[in-house]
C-alpha cells in the first residue's frame, strides 16, 4: 500500500525502532505494519503522533496500543492464513486490520462494547477494504459463541483472570493470549490441550484498559 510520504519516513523510522529493540522480529508481522498503516485508525487530532511508540487515546477512555505491545501480542499469536479468529476489544480497529492481513483467507470477529468504537473501527476498517474483519457490538467477556470455536482468541483489555467463556470458546490446540492481572498486567499466551491450559509465555510490566462487561473489571 502506498501512503503519504511523511508518514511512510515516520513508518519507517518506527519499524527501525522496533526491529533494533526486539519488539518486532517477524517479517509477516512487519508486512501487516506497512500493509494496515496506522495513521487510517487513530483521531484526527492525533495524526502528528500516529507512528510514534506511544498509546494514543482513542474515545470513551479508550486508546489504540502502542506499536511495539501490538507486534509483541502479534507475533506471539502466531497468525497462520485461514483461521477463524477472535478479538476481544476492538478499539479503533487497528489490531484487528493487522489480524485480517496475517490471516488472509481466514475471518476475523472483533467484539467491542462501545457502540461509537464499534462504528469508528468499521469506517476504518472499510477505508482499506477490509472485508475479512466483523466488529460485533457486545460484551467480550462472554466471547462470540455463534462463530466458535476459534483457533486465536486475542484480549486487548487488562483482566483479572482469563473469562470463562472465552476458554470454553477456543478450539484445542488453540492460543488464548490476555494481558492479566490489576494495576499491572502480564502478559500471558496459554495454549488449549487435551489435559488443560498450558501456560507457554509470561511476560509482565504491561498496563492495559481494563476489560469490562459480566466477566470483566467487578
Amino acid at each position: 500500500m502506498k501512503i503519504e510520504k511523511k508518514y511512510h519516513i515516520a513508518l519507517n523510522d518506527l519499524i527501525s525502532y522496533l526491529k533494533n529493540s526486539r519488539y518486532l522480529t517477524n517479517h509477516n508481522v512487519e508486512l501487516a505494519f506497512r500493509n494496515i498503516p496506522r495513521h487510517k485508525f487513530v483521531p484526527k487530532s492525533e495524526l502528528d503522533y500516529a507512528y510514534y511508540n506511544e498509546p494514543l487515546p482513542i474515545m470513551k477512555n479508550q486508546t489504540i496500543s502502542q506499536p511495539g505491545v501490538v507486534s509483541r501480542m502479534t507475533e506471539w499469536l502466531d497468525v497462520k492464513n485461514g483461521q477463524n479468529i477472535l478479538e476481544i476489544g476492538t478499539g479503533s480497529g487497528w489490531q484487528s486490520g493487522i489480524l485480517s492481513y496475517l490471516v488472509g483467507e481466514g475471518t476475523v470477529y472483533s467484539v467491542e462494547l462501545h457502540p461509537e468504537l464499534v462504528k469508528f473501527a468499521q469506517v476504518n476498517l472499510r477505508s482499506l477494504k477490509i472485508k475479512n474483519v466483523h466488529v460485533i457490538l457486545g460484551d467480550g467477556s462472554l466471547g462470540y459463541l455463534k462463530a466458535s470455536p476459534y483457533d486465536r482468541i486475542i484480549i486487548t483489555a487488562a483482566c483479572t483472570e482469563i473469562p470463562l467463556p472465552l476458554l470454553e470458546q477456543l478450539k484445542e490446540n488453540g492460543l488464548l493470549l490476555a494481558p492479566v492481572g490489576d494495576t499491572s498486567q502480564s502478559l500471558i499466551l496459554l495454549k488449549k490441550t487435551s489435559v488443560g491450559n498450558i501456560e507457554i509465555k509470561n511476560q509482565s510490566n504491561y498496563v492495559f484498559v481494563p476489560l469490562l462487561g459480566k466477566f470483566g473489571k467487578k
